[in-house]
């Protein structure tokens, strides 16, 4: 994702724009048992503006709003991390079509790198201009994505897995369903030290209230 940076927000410049589809159907053989379960206490919860984030009481969930200032970044970071494979979550994308460009997205994903953001990243983000949820890897300096669902703001467990036969190579699946694999030749996803987080960026658009992350029962394999 782009650089979260209370003080200075630099944008990530994308060199590839492409996406490889897997023709197999199902899992391969990776590994899901989970290796860390995370609660509200393992997320530190920040913001740039207006957009505040915050545990959603009674639950072990957190919710990130976006904000409406001219830059808004907001997030629920984990405040440590573990040797991962992949993330799975309960939740949703409330999202919509108001901004001003697809630099204004949500995204919950598993990254190895919290200082400039450059790193290997796979998960999940809707882009706030187009309402369009997507599976992506970045690494490498590469950004590979693929279309899940359009204008789908409701409530699934969201998983993406990398795999041990070939760790450039990680699975989606929606609600317990294989969506696909991508490939980032590039990257590298399978145990690698991983810090799990979700976040809003907002560069402008129409009001958007209402629009926000919701993430329960996050845990990584």
């Amino acid at each position: 994702m782009k650089k979260m940076n209370i003080a200075v927000v630099a944008l990530l410049v994308l060199s590839s724009f492409a996406c490889k589809k897997d023709l197999k159907t199902q899992d391969d053989g990776a590994q899901t048992v989970a290796r860390a379960a995370l609660g509200q206490s393992n997320f530190n919860l920040w913001k740039t503006c207006n957009g505040t984030p915050y545990n959603i009481t009674g639950t072990n969930g957190i919710c990130i709003p976006v904000g409406n200032c001219s830059t808004d970044i907001n997030a629920a970071q984990q405040n440590g991390g573990q040797t991962a494979t992949g993330l799975q979550f309960y939740g949703c994308f409330k999202g919509g079509s108001n901004a001003y460009s697809s630099a204004s997205e949500q995204a919950v994903f598993v990254c190895d790198n919290v200082s400039s953001w450059t790193g290997n990243e796979m998960g999940f983000v809707k882009t706030l201009n187009d309402n369009v949820l997507k599976g992506y890897l970045q690494g490498g300096g590469q950004y590979i994505y693929q279309t899940i669902s359009v204008n789908d703001n409701g409530y699934h467990t969201f998983k993406c897995q990398a795999k041990s036969t070939n760790t450039h190579q990680v699975d989606f699946y929606v609600d317990g369903v294989y969506k696909f694999t991508l490939t980032n030749n590039s990257g590298s996803y399978y145990g690698n030290w991983f810090y799990f987080v979700g976040t809003n960026h907002w560069y402008g658009g129409s009001n958007p209230t209402g629009q926000q992350i919701e993430m329960y029962s996050m845990q990584t394999f």
